[in-house]
């Protein structure tokens, strides 16, 4: 039979063991955690920028699709101007046709601010679509929690107590007292 003396070292250097085991284990999970969480935050500011930079990208292209619209313009109005002096055409149809050629810049300007916000909204709605995407991932890495000793400390008690138990001789009665017989 066992020493219980040696079982109830034996048994809390082990639960002291576990504890210290179990809490490199978490200190391991939380540092690969924080780690991949690191590597999420940044590859979100990243994709973050590179967003925002396509947004410039747009403004530039609107811009220059504007400028275009503004030359073309330009360039019918003074070709009708010539056309219809030409003619010796003026008035009311002369005012007519270069209204026409500003009305059709200014449809042409609407038809391109209206890409213009649809792929600024596309792109605001692929930031918030990734910014949830990101924090979702970030909130679902795995998190341990440091270990309580007094857990592992009762269980090597409750282990030691019942080795007590065990190994401790029975009460036995006196042999002149019989059970029940008052002394």
């Amino acid at each position: 039979m066992c020493n219980p003396y040696a079982y109830a070292a034996f048994q809390f250097g082990s639960a002291y063991v576990q504890y210290n085991n179990a809490k490199a284990k978490a200190k391991m999970t939380n540092d690969a955690a924080y780690a991949t969480a690191e590597r999420t935050r940044n590859e979100a500011i990243y994709t973050d920028i590179s967003l925002q930079k396509k947004k410039s990208v747009e403004y530039d292209k609107t811009a220059a699709e504007k400028f275009k619209l503004a030359l073309e313009e330009k360039k019918k109005k003074g070709t009708a101007k010539v056309m219809l002096f030409e003619r010796g055409t003026q008035g009311n149809v002369f005012d007519t046709v270069i209204n026409d050629i500003s009305r059709n810049k200014g449809v042409a300007f609407n038809i391109v601010d209206t890409n213009y916000e649809n792929a600024i909204i596309s792109i605001e709605d692929s930031r918030l679509a990734y910014n949830r995407q990101f924090t979702n991932q970030i909130l679902s890495l795995p998190m341990a929690s440091k270990p309580n000793f007094a857990l592992y400390a009762l269980d090597a008690a409750a282990n030691s107590s019942a080795m007590f138990i065990q190994t401790s001789a029975p009460d036995t009665p006196d042999q002149g007292v019989k059970v029940g017989d008052a002394p």
